[in-house]
């Protein structure tokens, strides 16, 4: 297994570690430590000596910085190596991740809510759209109970299929959770309602015992085959906003994960429709493992996680 830890030596990234030691990694793996040093404004015309001086001096500490990190992950049958590179930070996580073909990229969380929520869009979210694999966005120091994201799609297949598939994930204790997010209609107030609107609200509740029982046995479904591929796994199904719900179900649970499929939006596109997935990961209390699709091997895994529901 390749991993990409991507580092900035604060104590998020502290957390991110923690994970990463804490990975029962197979014989053979590799995990790469990534730093980026963000360039300097152009400044060099005012004082190109000092800029030059503090850069190699910064540059030393890092690299020292880097080596006791790699010295606390290295271990028998693990490869561990290092890398210190100027550029932006997004662009060089995810030209590495592609460059070394790494199964999971690592990365702390800098905070979350409000203001906060800033920093975390500005590197974790940008590599979360466009990173080639999976990417752990780190809360907590450790994986031990999993929220996964279930709505019966490819994504949420992805998610079970990682679980299944990844042996330093294989030993998480799994809570498979459907959300029954269904918008209420929109209704006129009043006795001068049209009987239209009536009619559609009539028709949303008398659907919605049989919607609940559809998400319950997709969810069902799931948690009974990561159950076959050895995992310990339960189901649950909730009523409410998808993303609302899953963080209250991690809560509850005391979950350090939310295990969640994207598909993948960028750009302006992701800005205007603002995923479930993009929701949690901004608001979620514990670590939060999103996963694409398209970017996970099935090798190995039983049917009913290789497939999504139907």
């Amino acid at each position: 297994m390749r991993v990409l830890f991507a580092t900035d030596f604060t104590r998020h990234a502290e957390d991110a570690l923690k994970i990463v030691k804490g990975l029962p990694l197979p014989s053979g793996s590799k995990v790469r430590i990534v730093h980026v040093i963000e360039p300097f404004p152009q400044v060099t015309a005012f004082a190109p000596t000092a800029v030059i001086e503090i850069g190699e001096a910064a540059r030393q500490q890092l690299s020292h910085e880097l080596e006791k990190t790699a010295a606390t992950l290295r271990a028998p049958g693990r490869e561990v190596e290092t890398a210190l590179i100027v550029g932006r930070t997004a662009d060089v996580i995810v030209e590495e991740a592609e460059r070394s073909k790494v199964d999971l990229i690592v990365i702390g969380s800098r905070g979350r809510r409000a203001i906060k929520s800033a920093l975390l869009g500005s590197v974790s979210a940008e590599v979360v759209d466009r990173a080639p694999c999976p990417v752990l966005v780190a809360r907590g120091p450790a994986l031990g109970r999993v929220i996964l994201a279930e709505d019966g799609s490819e994504t949420a297949a992805a998610g079970a299929r990682l679980l299944a598939t990844v042996p330093a994930l294989s030993d998480l204790e799994v809570r498979v959770v459907g959300v029954v997010d269904a918008p209420f209609p929109s209704t006129s107030a009043g006795a001068d309602a049209p009987i239209g609107t009536y009619a559609a609200v009539q028709s949303y509740y008398d659907s919605l015992p049989a919607l609940r029982e559809a998400t319950a046995k997709v969810a069902r479904e799931r948690a009974a085959a990561l159950v076959a591929a050895g995992i310990t796994a339960t189901s649950e199904v909730r009523d409410g906003d998808a993303a609302a719900q899953l963080i209250e179900a991690a809560v509850e649970d005391r979950a350090d994960c939310i295990v969640i499929g994207s598909h993948g939006r960028t750009g302006v596109s992701r800005i205007v429709l603002g995923s479930v997935a993009r929701a949690v990961l901004f608001n979620a209390p514990c670590s939060v493992l999103i996963v694409r699709g398209s970017k996970v091997s099935a090798a190995g895994a039983p049917a009913k996680i290789l497939a999504a529901s139907t």
